[in-house]
């Protein structure tokens, strides 16, 4: 058996999975502030209970952040988490629990799980964009290159605007778009309502899914200058809208700059709230 843990600012997700890798067990806890208590302490108390009865052997972790996956350690993180800067898995939990760890970057988690199990089965080269409150990527290239600071596919902080002073999700992400929506709509309008008024063809909405739609497509533009993937996952809460949406970023990108988008394949992610968790324990399996 393997345990699964999803590192999130709001709360930690742990799963077990049995030898045919199904969930068995399932469990959350709220994330701990880190200062009074730390977050590997909490994992190490919900951990050491769930293998009262799961006598687990390894443990994947997924978590926000920039992750040395050698180390097993946090290099970078945003202020959501305090105190998150050098946190070291390995030492701080893996070696109190007497297993072996495997921590990384939660996009990365998501790409490694679609890649093993979901809409990215089998397939060598794939780029994730994940939307959430910021934009999330992760590259898979028969492997996940980690780079000179294991911070590949980075591209949140990416195409910069000057004249707004803002970066790429500032512009793009889910948050984004909510808080346009509310701006521009109805400020009790959620995302979800929103996109049911595309669909009606309110012209309202259409027009601001179009302008969200515009900043999204350029930095998936500016990825496919450098990258050229054979295939694109689209992830995140918002990968909910499914068809509708991947269909209208497609043909954003391919009205932007439909030379370099080329052949490349567009895709939603399948495996939902789940896939990091399965991507954490992937490393551990024989496949």
């Amino acid at each position: 058996m393997l345990l699964g843990i999803d590192i999130g600012g709001t709360s930690i997700k742990f799963a077990v999975f049995d030898n045919n890798y199904e969930i068995i067990h399932y469990e959350t806890c709220k994330t701990p502030d880190n200062t009074t208590v730390k977050i590997t302490d909490e994992m190490y108390r919900v951990a050491s209970i769930i293998r009262e009865k799961y006598n687990f052997s390894a443990v994947g972790i997924s978590s926000a952040g920039v992750i040395d996956n050698i180390a097993m350690k946090v290099i970078s993180a945003a202020p959501t988490i305090k105190n998150y800067v050098g946190t070291n898995f390995k030492r701080e939990f893996g070696d109190k629990l007497g297993v072996d760890v495997y921590v990384d970057n939660d996009v990365n988690c998501v790409l490694l799980g679609e890649q093993w199990l979901g809409c990215a089965k089998g397939l060598d080269e794939v780029f994730c964009v994940a939307l959430g409150t910021g934009i999330g990527g992760a590259y898979y290239l028969d492997k996940l290159p980690m780079g000179s600071q294991f911070s590949v596919g980075e591209i949140g902080q990416s195409v910069y605007d000057f004249d707004t002073e803002t970066t790429y999700e500032q512009r793009a992400s889910t948050i984004a778009l909510d808080k346009k929506i509310k701006t521009e709509i109805c400020d009790t309008l959620n995302v979800i309502d929103f996109f049911e008024l595309c669909k009606q063809e309110d012209a309202k909405a259409l027009k601001v899914l179009d302008e969200w739609l515009f900043e999204l497509a350029r930095g998936i533009v500016n990825l496919f200058v450098i990258l050229d993937p054979k295939y694109l996952i689209i992830g995140g809460a918002i990968s909910a809208q499914k068809d509708y949406l991947l269909n209208k970023i497609e043909e954003k990108v391919r009205e932007l700059n439909p030379i370099k988008v080329g052949k490349t394949k567009f895709l939603t992610a399948t495996l939902g709230n789940d896939a990091a968790l399965y991507g954490a324990i992937s490393p551990f399996v024989k496949k």
